[in-house]
Formats: structure tokens, C-alpha cells, sequence
């Protein structure tokens, strides 16, 4: 059993476990003394809730709608919405019209029966409820259901030991913080969780220290988003007109402590440069506004971005040294998993040395070292900055950059310095690749001649056929192979047939998701059938059918059909006409009609070149099969239709505009 699976399934052993050791006797003294301390633990005083209730709540998302059912207490609730206290131990609002039904709760043998039912049911994604139920027993306990209340604790210590319990609320609470923190710019609300996490009880809990040092920065910095905010790109334009160019570094940095990056999924994490927006994002959610995307009334200037653009000297960057030694969080954090306890607060002193790195193209320390350091052993380095900073303010931001990339041999700045050669287009770069291609073979992440001969084909040309053909032969590194024969391929003409036979054989070894998109657009560039029958086998690997309707892989698909390709067409067209007999037997019925199928992706798909919309998702929630199938029978005809259209050269329907993207990170999605 592969690791990550094998520690998935232990957890969920254990989770069952508890679940089932649920209701074994626990000695009176033992149970009272959990009951204090979880009581000490609650930021909410359950004895002032006077009814359980269930709640089903609709949440669309993406063109879908799930329903999902909560068990907890009303804190408040008005025409609008309603502050719902989980048993898990979350408040949170929800709108009136996401709410379908609301049950008051009677405290029977029944209720518990169907609350303990439903938590064995969802086991599997209960990984992350660190309070489980705990309040729920709390609040039997404060209602003088002692039996019920004891019903629910595991006799099993590693699950209710008192530092399990501290740590449990902990993770709930120090989570909530960040929230008020980063998603609601809510300063207030996070002092208030901050003071909690700072009391006695928590004495031990992981986060305690960071919770209250950011309780204490809170207090000072009342006037953030307030009075002290990220000016919009006019107002950031008519400043410019005031400022001196020294001011405007200055006045940016100052408000670094400002950026409030959201990550967008998970597993991932969060970059300096993300949009920036003058609402919080709780907000934006609410107006239905991607925090992803750029807004026309939201969106600010991001300083981090702006400090880059100026394209600082060396004796511009001694502006930004101050801030390494800072320990301001600014209101952004990062996590693996949700349901995980870690979470990363970031700090101002880190986007200090991201910013650096970034004008620099130097890391002139290791970060997992300079911030455990003292004040005087932070000051020793940042000299050494200051030092290399007097020493190359004489030289242009190419001329540092090509002198790193002669003279350095770390390769975090090699592969920085290149990055940079390469957007800019410096001359130098190739030869200095050429040059130090022996000089870096290590294999930690970006392997460094996989990067190097991903830029020689990027940028690279005839007169240095020669040398990819020596760098060819090396059969040791598929990636390399890649990368040199996609360059023959391109540049080398004696070498296109057995440059061709080798590339196939590398895209046979590939499920879809890794060589076979590198390679897509030069094999559609060509004017040749081999070619474009090799760029055709992309359609039948393993993962294409889960990312075929995102725009990265949909970008193939409208290359192909404007190629006229009647393979890609009859494939794709395949795909929606019908449900696949294994596809129907896993409906169970209409049971799991809501759900899609392997093959829905290639509807999703259609449907975006039919309306550059995702229109499927939306119409088959809570859909018979007859009508989802009626759907795409249509569709398909529609398809039809459209693409013999193209293939005549007349007007049709067909969104073929290619959408520029990146192509999604690969990585094995396991917890």
C-alpha cells in the first residue's frame, strides 16, 4: 500500500475507533474534570444556548449546488442570516436563502442515535473536525444530560487527554484568528480570539506564542485598511506626480505589512505578488468577486509588485534591509490542508527577502537559520548585504545578473539569475549555459540540467545543435531527453525523424499530465501528419479526461479542431453522445445523479467552446439521468453541427479563442 494512502487509512481506523469506543463508562471524577477544563476551553459559554438544532444548507459552487447538513445553536439571526455555532466549534453566518430547512432538536435517544450515525457516515472526512464534538458533550453536560453527554467522549486517551482538548479548541480558535485576521481584515474580532488563545489554559498549545504576539501587533495597528491603505493604480499615479523616486520606494515599502494574499486551493499556498483588493475577502465573496482575478473598482496596487517594477539599484535595495529584522505579521497565511492543524502566518521580514531576492537575484542568507538569530548576528549579515550592495552599484541590472551566472555556484542563485536572463533576453545567457552545464547535477527541485536545457529550447537556436546533441545522449534523465529532442525537433533537420521516433517514446511512458503538454504546441506547429497523430494521443492517456475541460488542456482541443481534425472532433464528440455502461452502473439508480462522471469532463468541455461557459454543471444538480442524457444528446448535435461548419469555412458557434494560461501544478493530491 503506497505511503499516503496507508497513513489515510490508519487515521480513519483510528477515527472509528474513537467513534466506537464512544459510550464506555468513565469514572464520575475523570468526566467532571473534563467538563471544566473543556469549559475553561470554550470561547462560547454553552450554557446560555437553549437548543440543539440540524440545519441544511445549499452551496453553490463553481455550477454546482451540494447540500450539507450541520448540527449546532443559533448565536443570533435576523431577517438576512444566521450566526450558527457548530458542534465542531465554528460560528459562522449563513444567508437565508442558502438555508432550506432548520430543525429544533428534541434531546431524545433518537437525536443522539442519528448524531452519532451521521459522524460514522462521514468519518472519512472528519479528519480535520479537531473538536469533534466536544461542545456538544459540554452542552449536555450544562443541560444535566449526563448519560447522553458521557454517551458521546471516547474512553480512549489519546483522544480526550487534556492536552488533546487544549490543543483541539486551540487549532479551532487560533484558525478563526487568522480568519478575522486575513479573510475579514476584522482586527477586533482577532484580538478577541487572540486574548482567549493567551489565557493559562492554553499554556502549551503550539500556536500560543505566535496568537499573542499578534494580538499585541493588532492593538498598535488600528489604523491598517483604515487610514493607512494600498492606494488604487490613479491614486498610486497622481502620487508618483508628488513623490521623489526615494519617497515612492519608501512609501511602498511602508505598506508591504498590507498584503493580504488569500490562497486560492489546496494543497498550494500563496504568492507576494497576488492582486490586491480594497475589500477583504469575506467581502469579495460575498459580491460573487474572484480574489484571483484583476477588479476595474477593487482592485489596488500590490507594493511588493510596484518596488519590482522600479527595478531598484543596489543602493536602492539598503532601503528594504530594515525590514528583515522585523517581526510584523502582515495578514496572509498558508496552510497544506485544511483540515491539517499547521498554518503558516507570514511575516513582513519574509516578503522583505522574497522582494530582495527577486531585484537581487541573490539569497544572501538561508532562512532557516537568519530568523533564529540575535539582533547583533542579523545585523553581522545584513552587512554583508550592504557590502555587496557598494560593490555592484556601479554595475547595470544585466551586467549583475550575467556576473552572477559566471561566478556563482550555488544554484538557487545560478537558476534565479537565469530566470531573469531569460525574460530579458540577455545574450550572455546561452554561452553561459553551455559553459556551466557540468557545473550543476544535483537532483533536488527544479533539477538543474532539466532547467537548463528547458531554457536552451526556449530560447535557443541553430548554433547550438552541436550541443544538444551531446546533451541527447545522456539516456539518464527522461526530462532531459525531453527537453533536447523537442529542441532537434525544432532547429536540427538531420535529426527530426529519430528526434520524432525518440519523442514518442517518451509520450508513451506519460499518463497525459506531464511530458505530453510540454511537447503539444511544437507537435501543433508543425506541418506534419506524424505529428499531428502523435499530438492526438493525448486524448486517450489516463488524466486527460480529468483536466480536459480546463482551459490549459482545453487550449489543445481548439488547436486540434481548428486544425480541422476529424479524430479530435469524433473523439471528443464520442465522449458526450452517450453515458459509458460502467458510468451508468456507478449511478446506483438516480442516486447519484448529481454527481459527475469521468466522462462529463468532456461535456464540461464542449460546453465551454459551445458558450465559453460551464453551463452542464448547472443544469444537471438533482437531474434524472434521462435528463441529463437528453442535455447531451443535444449537445452533441450542436457539436456536430458546428465543427462541419468550421470544416466548410463558414460562421459558426464554436469559442475557439485560445485563453492564456499556466499549466496547473502537478502533484499527488494526498493528505
Amino acid at each position: 500500500m503506497p505511503k499516503n494512502l496507508r497513513s489515510l487509512f490508519l487515521t480513519t481506523l483510528a477515527l472509528l475507533a474513537f467513534l466506537d469506543a464512544r459510550g464506555q463508562e468513565i469514572d464520575d471524577n475523570v468526566y467532571r474534570h473534563k467538563m471544566q477544563l473543556m469549559d475553561s476551553l470554550s470561547f462560547y459559554k454553552m450554557q446560555d444556548y437553549d437548543a440543539l438544532y440540524h440545519i441544511s444548507v445549499l452551496y453553490k459552487n463553481y455550477g454546482r449546488a451540494d447540500t450539507i447538513g450541520y448540527y449546532g445553536w443559533i448565536n443570533r439571526q435576523n431577517k438576512e442570516d444566521i450566526l450558527f455555532l457548530e458542534v465542531k466549534g465554528t460560528a459562522f453566518d449563513i444567508s437565508r436563502e442558502q438555508l432550506l430547512t432548520i430543525s429544533r432538536l428534541p434531546l431524545n435517544k433518537k437525536t443522539i442515535e442519528d448524531f452519532l450515525g451521521e459522524q460514522r457516515k462521514n468519518t472519512l472526512f472528519a479528519i480535520g473536525d479537531f473538536g469533534s464534538d466536544y461542545l456538544l458533550t459540554l452542552w449536555l453536560y450544562k443541560k444535566g444530560e449526563i448519560g447522553y453527554s458521557k454517551q458521546l467522549l471516547p474512553k480512549n486517551d489519546r483522544f480526550f487527554s487534556d492536552s488533546s482538548l487544549r490543543d483541539n479548541f486551540g487549532i479551532i480558535y487560533y484558525d478563526d484568528m487568522l480568519s478575522a485576521f486575513s479573510h475579514q481584515r476584522n482586527f477586533t474580532e482577532a484580538i478577541v480570539f487572540g486574548n482567549h488563545l493567551s489565557k493559562k489554559v492554553f499554556n502549551g498549545y503550539p500556536y500560543q506564542k505566535e496568537a499573542a504576539a499578534l494580538t499585541r501587533q493588532l492593538k498598535s495597528d488600528i489604523g491598517d485598511f483604515k487610514t493607512f491603505r494600498l492606494p488604487d493604480s490613479l491614486e498610486w499615479s497622481s502620487l508618483n506626480q508628488r513623490l521623489s523616486r526615494n519617497q515612492q520606494i519608501i512609501y511602498l515599502a511602508e505598506r508591504l505589512r498590507l498584503l493580504n494574499c488569500i490562497q486560492p486551493g489546496q494543497p498550494g499556498g500563496i504568492g507576494y505578488s497576488m492582486y490586491q483588493f480594497s475589500i477583504p475577502y469575506s467581502e469579495a465573496q460575498h459580491l460573487k468577486i474572484s480574489y484571483w482575478d484583476y477588479s476595474p473598482k477593487y482592485t489596488v496596487i500590490n507594493p511588493y509588485v510596484e518596488l519590482i517594477k522600479m527595478n531598484l539599484n543596489p543602493h536602492e535595495v539598503e532601503i528594504l534591509l530594515p525590514y528583515l529584522l522585523t517581526d510584523t505579521y502582515i495578514p496572509s497565511y498558508s496552510y497544506f490542508r485544511d483540515f491539517r492543524p499547521n498554518r503558516t502566518l507570514h511575516k513582513l521580514s519574509w516578503v522583505a527577502e522574497d522582494l530582495i531576492f527577486e531585484i537581487t537575484d541573490r539569497s544572501f542568507f538561508d532562512s532557516r537559520y537568519f530568523y533564529g538569530l540575535t539582533l547583533a548576528q542579523k545585523n553581522a549579515e545584513i552587512e554583508k548585504i550592504k557590502q555587496w550592495c557598494d560593490e555592484n552599484v556601479g554595475l547595470s541590472k544585466e551586467e549583475r545578473t550575467i556576473k552572477i551566472l559566471k561566478t556563482d555556484t550555488g544554484w538557487t542563485n545560478f537558476h534565479k539569475a537565469m530566470e531573469t536572463a531569460k525574460a530579458a533576453k540577455y545574450n550572455g545567457l546561452l554561452p553561459i549555459i553551455v559553459q556551466r552545464y557540468n557545473d550543476f547535477n544535483k537532483t533536488y527541485w527544479p533539477v538543474q540540467r532539466e532547467a537548463m536545457t528547458e531554457t536552451m529550447y526556449e530560447i535557443g537556436n541553430e548554433k547550438y545543435i552541436n550541443v544538444v546533441r551531446e546533451w541527447n545522449k545522456d539516456t539518464t534523465n527522461m526530462e532531459i531527453n525531453l527537453w533536447t529532442t523537442l529542441f532537434l525537433i525544432k532547429y536540427d533537420k538531420d535529426s527530426y525523424e529519430p528526434a520524432m521516433a525518440e519523442l514518442a517514446a517518451i509520450l508513451k511512458q506519460d499518463d497525459g499530465s506531464f511530458y505530453y503538454p510540454r511537447a503539444m504546441d511544437l507537435l501543433l506547429s508543425l506541418n506534419d501528419k506524424k505529428a499531428l497523430k502523435l499530438a492526438d494521443g493525448i486524448l486517450t492517456k489516463q488524466m486527460f479526461p480529468i483536466y480536459v475541460s480546463w482551459d490549459y488542456y482545453l487550449n489543445f482541443i481548439k488547436k486540434l479542431l481548428l486544425l480541422k481534425n476529424d479524430y479530435t472532433f469524433n473523439f471528443i464528440n464520442s465522449k458526450i453522445s452517450e453515458f459509458p455502461p460502467d458510468e451508468i452502473k456507478s449511478f446506483n439508480g438516480n442516486k447519484n445523479a448529481n454527481f459527475l462522471t469521468t466522462s462529463d469532463e468532456f461535456v464540461v468541455a464542449v460546453d465551454k467552446l459551445r458558450n465559453n461557459d460551464n453551463g452542464y454543471m448547472s443544469q444537471v444538480n438533482f437531474a434524472t439521468m434521462e435528463t441529463r442524457l437528453a442535455y447531451r444528446k443535444a449537445l452533441s448535435k450542436w457539436f456536430e453541427t458546428q465543427y462541419q461548419l468550421l470544416k466548410d469555412g463558414k460562421p459558426n458557434e464554436l469559442h475557439l479563442n485560445i485563453v492564456q494560461t499556466g499549466a496547473p501544478v502537478g502533484f499527488v493530491d494526498a493528505p
